[in-house]
């Protein structure tokens, strides 16, 4: 099957001379007289090269004639025109046409050890396979699934210790990958599969191939399992008795056959037994289809089961103990044809072995003495003869009848009754004895022969069984070890019955095979069209399927009394004689009494002599009598009485229900009970996961290194193996590793750029289609590329071929390049490097340039450090500073080169911030200068430890410097002050051991006269104090150097003046910077101090540098107040017009002398910073107008000074709590923002998604917390600005704001399409809707709503934290494993609720929440939902989808998300409008979402005030900022309808109706829907 010339394409010629091939050839027929060759088995012939191809050569001749079978050995082939001709070395020639060849692939992998990875699947290739790790003395092979096991039969202790060695467990154990196929590999893949499945491993092979010592390494590779300590015993107790349960075993179920000396006779399935943790604990042997007629015939060449020449063979003491003699008195022992030796088997030795295992697995003394008093009675029973008597039949020899009785313990006329009579009859009193025939009798005795040796060996396997199995393993693994198909020149009834079990394993191995073929396309997610295989299924029902078939046919001649073999043959040839039975032959000579059956592994001639003998397993009731009343043999009565009972119990679990009748046990005859057997070994094999070894003889010398082709090529069809080649070039034959097939290919695409993919798989398909690959030859797997045959390999191989040929020429033409591209590369390098030296001497003269500028500018430099050291020192009082130091100091600074280089020591006192000019227009020194506004420069952030006044106590806080401004809180999260400062009114001072920051007397927030306004906010401390001790020296002067600074820095910009334009034109000239100009003055009413302070008349002055004072009076003689505005915020006073009625019930004015006057009444105005407040009224409404526009347009300006927020960037978050910074402009709208975040975040549709601002405290229009800024809304003018503004009402003076207190956020605010299109939304809208249920705006009729979407977001967060292994397991939830994450999952105000209430109060009820969502969640993942009318909206949602599938996180996402969005605050539009109705104007909350258009009262908590459905809505128009909407609706009380209009008056009432028609087409969609399918199942029903 090798190749030994390489050989070429068949259309290739070379030189005009045939091209000749030496191949391997199988068998084949040769039709001598015609020339034409013809194939044995199918009509072909295959002829194996190695080179490129294989070559099939189809026979199209005739098959009659005379034909005979030779082997080609080494021959040629020779191509000619038209067609090849085979030549032997001998001369003879065959032809063979042209046309009838066809190509393949030859065998690609020296050294594979996988048949299943080999290109070509054939007999010939899997058998050169075997034979060459064979010959490597490597007997170990796979195919596919199926480990072939060579015997080696080597004697040779250094191979079978690197072979079966502790050394060869250990490597098998240390393998991480993949291992060689090896009998340890098949045990530890069970051993580590075993807790997942149960396994099993099946042992199958001819008799000789290796089956037992096979199963032995099994066994003994799962019992050296390392173990631990405290397993060590138990594991060490189990291994010792499994090695003494082995010759037991042997002795009384192997015989010594045709083929092997040591052959097993019944089917051995050995259950190894482990703990949960893997340790081996016990053994379970079940015992199947023991040969029973063995026990009375045998074949010739062949003898009986060992145990009896064992025990005949046994040491003098223990033979006289029985009563034995040699064994070949015994006729059971010596049948004809009998072997006298066996060369592998000591039975003595063996013997010896088995005497000593007995103790060892449970028996004892007695009960080994009386198991052999048991044999030797089968011996002697064997000898009794009959002959025929006066009545019936009588025993030839008398003795023997007494010492058959005197072992079983009965008396002569006892046993002689039982075996040659039989009770008829029925009843006590109709009862009636039948003499038999002497071959009757025989037949009893043979019967009773197999009985009483069944009962030993059954007794045998159970002892063992009590002794080393447990009842409480927790896996097992089963190995089963059979006989193999059989297949001899006389086959009769047991090699039918070893050949139908063969049957039955060989059908669930193809099952096997064939469906572990099907998951590999299945793994691989490629679709391809299973094909269908044809199973053995047929002969299996011709054998065993009742009523018509071969067995039911014997067993139907058995149960006449008359049946006779030629009967039961003839009845089967009239029966088969079907078309449809076509696996059943009859014989072409009628005189022969034999049939013939198709099986898997070839034709099988069976001769049907003395098959109804065979077949009585009959037990008349005079030998049940016999064995269990009569006998006081008491362990054989316990046997026996204990195997009629199982038979009973069998039979009755068997019966039929309901049948009628039966009135006893029906006799079984062997070929049932074996098929009973075999079914209950098939179904327990199903049961598992099995695997497969096949055991194989190299050849039948039985002797090392000897190799037999034609029988091994028997064996591998008599084993299946060569199915599973078959079934793998029934489908897609070819397959190669994806990545290595990519890597290697994809040097034959055109356009490599175009392969561009993701995954391999993606870049391999866009690979073969760019090759131009039909699409029906291939299919790409995740990690395998299947491909229908080798041509496509062939194809691209060519191409290959070619590309690197181009590829190589390209290389060539570089490699010639290469010289003179060093030449060109030298020559380039000098060219440049002249260039260099040519520009270099231009860097020098620009150098010298900058040089000389240096040194100008570092004279410059030392002038002033020098001026600067000069001022120093006429500062400083050391009297050691003479005249002559300061001299040579200065000279130093000044001519460091002649005099020295010495340190400056300047003290680093910051000087007075001094505002400068700075030249803005024009460059002539006439023109105007303009001042810029200073900014601040100096801040910090950090913990120091300080006090509060002088009196206070030393802290540990968080200081903030910034904006001009000293800033202490408790902590650097929350931002909770304790105390505030403005630098420009503080002096600081450094002392030595404290630095002092002091507010000026008489400097405040506001100042008056005769008393300062004081807040508790700031502890009434004027002083802040902070301990040097604390910080290290050069840390607390750059402090203290930060806070003079700082304070510099305040009063510069204090004191800067600004240009304020209240007519709205900019004035061209600059601002005079030394005078504070007026803004506006005039007289305005002022209330005093206190909560019931009086109003007095005061002169106030606005200047532009930012202060507001009042005086007496208009001539400014005596200052009364000032208000440093930078810190306050302009608050308008809203109240309500007090006025009295008459006893008319109208409105009275103020009457003067009997006449009516109109009342108008003033406007009243107040500045607020922190709890710092100043009233302002006038009794002039227009007054108060210009003073509130005048000052609004100031605060504006005076904001930029020293604003909380940074006017250059703003954070907007998104709702899973990540944020974007963006820029701002003076242009910058709140729907840029919208519109930007929409699209960085992959947000498709932005019309629903919305910007809302969020305060924590309720400061927005109408006492709310969140507002959605209109698209229109300048963020920088108008936004910000309200930021600054409601920062001073809260804060006042302070450094910084609490990131929390005023945020951007994109919410989504409409919910028009039902799902989220992307992942990142959907998480976007689940934040969403948690957020909205802890923040309350969740509202449902059924509070256990809240509970359920809690569950549902629990299992949507554990489901997503679980790998992928774990996603399989139940969720089960139990009280109390939640406690601590309920505040994630529940509203916040439960817990606000709970706040005030004792501790054992809050702990109840947080119990009970537990209880409510652990309780919702078992009950919406794991109970069953059944619809009630009061079920939750959740819970109706979730039936629903779980009637369609598995609950699962994404579901859970989009359940929680659809069950809140229904709820009017949420996924909502919400606008803030004036209501007007007929009698009031209302300012309102207009909510816009699929249920209608919804009105809140205003205020922290919106109140529901009514609700317009799309029933009650009408129609909705916009007009200018006023939305109109016409309603109809009707009362309690009054039925009738009624009309109405509501008037909205809203800057977004375009918005607003636009999103109505939205929600409205979606509403009027779904209704049509409903009606459609309501209109459908109409008609259904009509028809």
């Amino acid at each position: 099957r090798r190749a030994l010339l390489p050989c070429l394409p068949s259309g290739r010629r070379s030189n005009g001379a045939d091209c000749m091939r030496h191949v391997w050839c199988s068998l084949v027929e040769v039709d001598n007289a015609k020339g034409k060759v013809a194939s044995k088995d199918r009509g072909e012939l295959e002829l194996a090269a190695r080179g490129s191809r294989f070559v099939r050569a189809h026979d199209d001749g005739e098959e009659d004639g005379d034909q005979s079978a030779i082997r080609l050995c080494q021959c040629t082939i020779e191509w000619a025109d038209g067609s090849a001709r085979v030549r032997r070395e001998d001369g003879a020639r065959v032809s063979v046409p042209r046309a009838s060849l066809s190509g393949a692939n030859p065998l690609d992998r020296e050294g594979s050890d996988d048949a299943a990875s080999l290109s070509c699947l054939n007999e010939p290739s899997l058998l050169a396979l075997v034979r060459t790790r064979y010959a490597e003395r490597r007997v170990y092979s796979r195919a596919g699934r199926v480990l072939v096991a060579l015997n080696p039969y080597e004697r040779d202790a250094a191979f079978l210790e690197a072979t079966y060695g502790e050394e060869a467990m250990a490597a098998q154990r240390q393998a991480a990958l993949k291992r060689p196929p090896h009998i340890f590999e098949v045990a530890h893949e069970v051993h580590a599969s075993c807790a997942l499945r149960p396994q099993s491993v099946v042992i199958n092979g001819e008799s000789g191939a290796g089956k037992t010592e096979t199963c032995k390494h099994l066994t003994r590779y799962l019992t050296a399992a390392p173990l631990d300590e405290g397993t060590a015993a138990v594991g060490a107790a189990v291994k010792r008795a499994l090695v003494a349960s082995s010759p037991i075993l042997e002795a009384f179920g192997n015989a010594c056959t045709l083929r092997n000396d040591n052959s097993s006779r019944f089917g051995k399935h050995f259950d190894v037994q482990f703990s949960a943790n893997g340790v081996i604990i016990g053994a379970f042997t079940s015992a199947y289809l023991l040969e029973k007629p063995r026990i009375t015939v045998h074949l010739e060449g062949e003898r009986n089961y060992h145990v009896f020449y064992m025990l005949a063979k046994a040491p003098a003491a223990v033979r006289e103990s029985l009563g034995l003699t040699k064994w070949q008195d015994y006729k059971i022992c010596n049948q004809k044809g009998t072997v006298a030796e066996v060369t592998t088997w000591n039975d003595a030795a063996e013997f010896e072995d088995m005497h000593e295992a007995l103790l060892k697995v449970g028996f004892t003394e007695e009960a080994r003495l009386e198991l052999y008093k048991m044999l030797v009675f089968v011996l002697q029973l064997g000898n009794l003869d009959f002959k025929p008597g006066k009545e019936g039949s009588e025993a030839k020899d008398p003795k023997q009848v007494e010492a058959c009785a005197a072992l079983l313990q009965v008396t002569p006329q006892q046993l002689m009754d039982a075996i040659s009579y039989r009770t008829m009859g029925g009843g006590k009193l109709s009862t009636y004895k039948v003499p038999l025939e002497p071959r009757a009798a025989t037949a009893a005795r043979n019967s009773l022969c197999a009985h009483i040796y069944c009962l030993v060996f059954d007794c045998v396997v159970s002892v063992i069984n009590d002794y080393i199995s447990v009842y409480n393993a927790a896996h097992c693994v089963g190995l089963l070890d059979i006989f193999g198909f059989e297949n001899f020149k006389t086959n009769s009834f047991p090699q039918l019955c070893i050949n139908f079990t063969n049957e039955s394993l060989h059908n669930l191995f193809i099952e096997h095979v064939f469906k572990l073929e099907q998951e590999v396309y299945v793994k691989e997610e490629v679709e391809w069209n299973f094909v269908s295989y044809e199973d053995n299924q047929h002969i299996i029902d011709l054998i065993a399927k009742r009523p018509i078939c071969v067995l039911g046919l014997l067993d139907e001649g058995c149960a006449t009394g008359s049946g006779k073999d030629s009967t039961v043959l003839d009845n089967m040839h009239a029966t088969f004689a079907q078309p449809k039975y076509k696996a059943y032959t009859k014989p072409k000579k009628s005189s022969d009494r034999t049939f013939v059956l198709s099986h898997y592994a070839g034709e099988v001639v069976y001769t049907i002599e003395g098959w109804v003998e065979k077949n009585k397993d009959e037990l008349s009731p005079d030998v049940l009598m016999l064995l269990e009343v009569h006998s006081q043999f008491e362990r054989l009565s316990e046997l026996a009485r204990a195997d009629t009972q199982k038979k009973l119990e069998a039979a009755e679990s068997k019966a039929k229900p309901g049948k009628r009748g039966g009135g006893g046990m029906k006799k079984k005859t062997v070929a049932k009970t074996f098929s009973e057997q075999l079914a209950t070994l098939m179904e327990k094999l199903r049961a598992t996961e099995h695997h497969y070894i096949r055991c194989l003889k190299p050849n039948q010398t039985l002797q090392a290194g000897d190799w037999d082709n034609d029988f091994m090529f028997k064996q591998l069809a008599y084993s299946g193996t060569l199915e599973v080649t078959q079934i793998r070039k029934a489908g897609l034959n070819v397959r190669r590793p994806l990545k290595h097939f990519y890597q290697y290919y994809k040097i034959c695409a055109d356009d490599p750029s175009a392969l561009r993919a993701g995954t391999v798989t993606k870049r391999t398909e866009l690979l073969l289609k760019q090759l131009g690959v039909d699409e029906n030859k291939y299919r790409v797997g995740k990690t395998l590329l299947f491909l229908l045959n080798f041509e496509i390999m062939e194809q691209l191989d060519a191409i290959r071929t070619e590309r690197v040929a181009e590829y190589v020429i390209i290389l060539q033409s570089y490699m010639r390049m290469l010289k003179p591209l060093l030449h060109y590369k030298r020559a380039k390098r000098c060219i440049l490097r002249l260039q260099g030296f040519c520009k270099s001497w231009e860097i020098r003269r620009a150098y010298c340039e900058v040089r000389a500028a240096a040194k100008l500018l570092e004279r410059w430099t030392r002038t002033y450090l020098a001026h600067q050291k000069l001022l120093d020192m006429r500062e400083s009082d050391d009297p050691a500073l003479t005249p002559d130091k300061k001299r040579e100091a200065l000279l130093k600074i000044l001519y460091p080169a002649k005099h020295g280089r010495g340190r400056i020591g300047l003290s680093g006192k910051r000087r007075p911030l001094r505002i400068q000019p700075t030249r803005t227009v024009g460059d002539d020194a006439d023109e105007d200068e303009f001042v810029e506004m200073p900014r601040f420069e100096v801040a910090y952030e950090g913990w120091l430890v300080c006090k509060v006044g002088q009196m206070g106590k030393y802290e540990k806080r968080y200081v903030s410097l910034k904006q001009g401004t000293l800033s202490l809180y408790v902590d650097h999260e929350a931002l909770q002050v304790v105390h505030s400062l403005n630098m420009a009114s503080c002096a600081v001072s450094l002392k030595s051991a404290a630095i002092e920051v002091r507010r000026a007397d008489g400097a405040g927030l506001f100042l008056q006269k005769r008393r300062r306004f004081k807040a508790s906010r700031w502890g009434g401390g004027d002083v802040v104090v902070f301990q040097r001790d604390s910080l290290a020296p050069e840390a607390s002067e750059a402090w203290a150097e930060k806070l003079q600074a700082s304070a510099g820095e305040a009063r510069a910009v204090d004191g800067y003046k600004m240009q304020v334009s209240l007519d709205g034109d900019q004035d061209e000239k600059p601002v005079d910077q030394k005078v504070a100009a007026v803004i506006k003055e005039g007289y305005l009413r002022k209330k005093k101090e206190g909560t019931f302070g009086k109003w007095e008349r005061r002169f106030f002055v606005l200047y532009n540098d930012g202060k507001l004072r009042y005086y007496e009076s208009k001539a400014k003689a005596e200052e009364k107040g000032a208000v440093d505005l930078r810190w306050f915020a302009l608050k308008e006073v809203e109240e309500e017009m007090e006025v009295a009625e008459d006893d008319t019930g109208e409105s009275a004015g103020l009457r003067v002398q009997g006449q009516l006057f109109k009342v108008v009444k003033g406007k009243q105005f107040s500045l607020i910073s922190g709890k710092h407040a100043l009233y302002m009224a006038s009794p002039e409404r227009e007054l108060c107008d210009e003073w509130i526009a005048t000052l609004q347009q100031t605060l504006a300006l005076l904001y930029q000074k020293s604003p909380f927020f940074n006017p250059e960037v703003l954070r907007v978050y998104m709702m899973d709590g990540s944020f974007t910074s963006i820029p701002l402009t003076e242009n910058t709208h709140g729907r840029d923002v919208a519109r930007f975040m929409c699209k960085k975040h992959g947000l498709n549709n932005e019309t629903e998604w919305g910007l809302l601002e969020l305060w924590d405290h309720p400061g927005i229009a109408g006492n709310m917390t969140e507002r959605k800024l209109p698209g229109d809304e300048l963020l920088l003018d108008q936004t910000l600005v309200n930021w600054e503004r409601a920062a001073r009402i809260r804060f006042g003076i302070i450094s910084q704001v609490p990131a929390s207190s005023f945020r951007l956020v994109m919410r989504k605010v409409t919910s028009l399409l039902p799902q989220a299109r992307t992942k990142k939304e959907q998480q976007l809208e689940f934040c969403q809707a948690m957020s909205d249920l802890r923040e309350g705006r969740f509202t449902s009729p059924d509070n256990s709503e809240i509970f359920d979407l809690a569950a549902l977001a629990i299992f949507k967060d554990l489901k997503e934290g679980m790998t992928e292994e774990e996603q399989d397991d139940d969720l089960v939830l139990e009280e109390g494993q939640l406690t601590d994450q309920l505040h994630n999952y529940l509203p916040s105000h439960m817990f606000r609720a709970l706040a005030n209430k004792r501790r054992g109060l809050q702990d109840s009820m947080v119990e009970e929440w537990d209880r409510k969502v652990v309780r919702a969640f078992n009950e919406l993942t794991r109970a069953e939902l059944i619809e009630t009318e009061s079920m939750s909206e959740v819970r109706r949602i979730v039936q629903s989808f779980r009637m369609e599938t598995e609950l699962n996180a994404v579901a859970a996402t989009r359940m929680c998300i659809e069950r809140v969005r229904l709820a009017p605050l949420c996924f909502s539009a919400q606008y803030i409008a004036e209501m007007w109705s007929v009698d009031k104007i209302l300012k309102v909350l207009v909510v816009i979402n699929a249920g209608g258009l919804h009105v809140y009262r205003l205020g922290p908590s919106p109140v529901l005030i009514s609700t317009f459905n799309f029933d009650t809505l009408v129609s909705w128009q916009s007009m200018n900022d006023m939305l109109i909407t016409n309603i109809i609706y009707a009362t309690k009380h009054d039925h009738n309808k009624r009309r109405e209009k509501l008037r909205f008056l809203t800057r977004e009432a375009i918005h607003m109706r636009n999103i109505l028609t939205k929600y409205a087409e979606v509403v009027l969609a779904n209704l049509v829907k409903r009606m459609r399918e309501r209109d459908a199942m109409q008609r259904e029903d009509d028809n």
